[in-house]
């Protein structure tokens, strides 16, 4: 069983906020195999089950994603796997990787402290602004911090369905390849077209 855990904030507040991919991205997923998702209140998240996959979208705050990921992993086996937001990497880019430290993502570095390890898989899709109109807007006194709980504007949609449709391409390979496989695969100039 492959646990993946998408990150994101709860609330329609937040559906379509850049920090919102990890949900966004396991939605779709869900909706791909027609599988749909359940609020479980003790394990502090929506669940959806597909054959050999758990996919989780915490009910907390992202700050708090390590809670619900933590309880999720003494109910299930199996290997983690985090989808989220990276705003190091260009919007309609995704990344894949293993044992990294968080990166400075609150949602991530959660998880580490609730684990006590980085050893798990991550995907991270890309949503650092590409046009130039919008670059100036993760530039200081505000920051990245505003622009993550910011929505994609409709000049970034083709790029956001192309991140998308690469996460969704990664996570149908993980039950067939191991980690090391689709790194090599996905992040790859080949994998990335």
């Amino acid at each position: 069983m492959i646990i993946i855990v998408g990150l994101g904030n709860p609330g329609k507040k937040y559906a379509n906020n850049r920090h919102n991919i990890g949900f966004v991205v396991l939605d779709r997923y869900a909706q791909a195999v027609q599988s749909h998702f359940e609020e479980k209140k003790a394990f502090f998240a929506e669940i959806a089950q597909t054959e050999g996959v758990v996919l989780a979208k915490p009910t907390t705050f992202m700050n708090e994603s390590g809670h619900a990921t933590k309880v999720l992993l003494k109910h299930y086996e199996g290997p983690l796997v985090v989808v989220h937001d990276e705003i190091n990497i260009p919007l309609g880019e995704v990344k894949c990787s293993i044992d990294r430290g968080s990166g400075d993502h609150n949602g991530v570095q959660s998880i580490i402290d609730h684990l006590g390890t980085n050893h798990f898989f991550r995907i991270r899709v890309g949503v650092r602004p590409v046009d130039e109109a919008l670059i100036p807007r993760i530039a200081p006194p505000d920051g990245f911090e505003k622009f993550l709980l910011s929505d994609f504007t409709p000049m970034e949609e083709a790029l956001l369905k192309k991140g998308i449709e690469k996460s969704l391409e990664i996570i149908k390979a993980l039950p067939e390849m191991t980690f090391d496989e689709v790194m090599n695969k996905f992040n790859s100039k080949e994998g990335s077209k």
